[in-house]
């Protein structure tokens, strides 16, 4: 039987690194994303290798909808999603107080409605068919409060519960959950959120790292999976340290890692 994978924020950064993955291991894939241009052109690259098939859905899951807009395209294909990759965010930096309002609405609707939405949408079926697999990428920044960071960091929260919940109510289902919680990743994020050559450059990995990491932790249908020993260690910084002392450490490394 065919294999299907979908993966949202494919078209660059740690989504493109997903989709080269589970394309070079045979899954078809339905990739998603809002820049038209970039996942044409990814699109074509794969098509001309001559694999799985590739299907794509041009859609900003930052709008209200969009998840339901997906799961309807997804019928129209008549093919069932095996593993979804719960991928697309992005980041804000600044004082919450001076940052755009607008954009940190976007980044809650993306990162927390949109992505439970797709979650709710495409389980029942895993759960009827007794396998699947869903990955929600989280993000280091979950384990603590990350100052400078405060909204995106909070999103992270809620998706490393959200998942590490429905792993145990999908127990003895056939389904998996998986929170990825990488740290930091050398794509285009890095240099919109600040430093594109951070000083602190001793925890950072490639995409194609992370997705590796990322894919093998999904088979495994482990849980919660953090790229890397250090990253395993800056998850415990509140448990070492008080949790005040936690959070301003965190905050210093962000404002090195993300001034210019």
């Amino acid at each position: 039987m065919d294999k299907y994978c979908l993966i949202t924020g494919a078209a660059s950064g740690l989504g493109l690194a997903f989709a080269h993955k589970f394309f070079l291991e045979n899954y078809n894939l339905v990739l998603v994303d809002k820049n038209l241009k970039n996942l044409n052109s990814l699109k074509n690259d794969l098509i001309e290798r001559k694999g799985p098939s590739v299907h794509t859905i041009h859609q900003d899951l930052s709008i209200d909808g969009s998840a339901k807009k997906i799961h309807e395209e997804v019928k129209k294909l008549n093919i069932k999603i095996e593993i979804l990759i719960n991928n697309a965010g992005f980041g804000i930096f600044g004082l919450f107080s001076e940052v755009s309002s607008e954009k940190e609405s976007d980044l809650i609707r993306l990162s927390v409605l949109t992505t439970t939405q797709l979650t709710r949408l495409f389980l029942p079926d895993m759960i009827k068919a007794g396998k699947g697999r869903i990955m929600l990428v989280s993000s280091l920044a979950a384990f603590q409060p990350a100052p400078i960071m405060s909204v995106y960091a909070a999103s992270k929260v809620y998706l490393l519960y959200l998942g590490e919940a429905l792993a145990n109510e999908t127990k003895n289902t056939g389904v998996t959950i998986t929170v990825l919680c990488p740290g930091m990743i050398n794509t285009n994020f890095q240099k919109i959120t600040g430093n594109k050559n951070p000083k602190i450059g001793w925890n950072i990995f490639t995409a194609e790292e992370v997705a590796d990491y990322g894919y093998r932790a999904l088979l495994k249908g482990k849980t919660v999976a953090i790229p890397g020993f250090a990253s395993k260690i800056m998850a415990q910084l509140h448990r070492i340290f008080p949790r005040k002392t936690a959070t301003s450490l965190v905050r210093k490394i962000h404002e090195k890692n993300r001034s210019k």
